[in-house]
């Protein structure tokens, strides 16, 4: 099956196959984005305790209970929240993925400067910072494909 394109040429079924999966590998990108936020908030809501224990937090008192909650449920919350609507709104894909890129980016500077700096760092920060890593190479990887075509 042809499609005609903007300047009336037929653009051949291939093409618009590739676009196709283009937008499924972004909505499948955003929905696991999605569901990680919403485990992980999830997790830091029910087993606080531990959750801040494999993150390296500690609590003096409630005020950094109620931060920590904050941050890494309402917070998390809200980016599943975001994430998941804009996975299913091919109009907003593109702007959630350059979103979360531009977190991961942001994210894996200051966790990378910080460990370096700092040094003497528990496994998890290396887990979770691997994830970090993997999620912004594989959203840059999506963005660059996109802004090729």
């Amino acid at each position: 099956m042809d499609f005609v394109g903007k300047s009336g040429s037929p653009m051949n079924g291939i093409k618009m196959d590739c676009i196709i999966k283009y937008n499924y590998t972004m909505q499948v990108y955003l929905i696991t984005n999605a569901i990680l936020y919403f485990l992980f908030a999830i997790w830091c809501l029910i087993k606080m305790g531990g959750s801040s224990e494999f993150l390296g937090y500690s609590f003096l008192n409630n005020t950094g209970r109620v931060e920590y909650l904050t941050l890494y449920t309402g917070l998390q919350f809200g980016f599943a929240a975001f994430l998941g609507i804009c996975s299913f709104k091919i109009d907003m894909r593109s702007t959630a993925t350059i979103f979360c890129v531009c977190l991961y980016v942001g994210i894996i500077l200051t966790r990378t400067i910080s460990a370096l700096y700092y040094g003497n760092i528990l496994k998890a920060t290396y887990m979770v910072g691997a994830l970090e890593y993997l999620l912004a190479i594989w959203g840059i990887i999506i963005l660059i494909i996109q802004f090729k075509k």
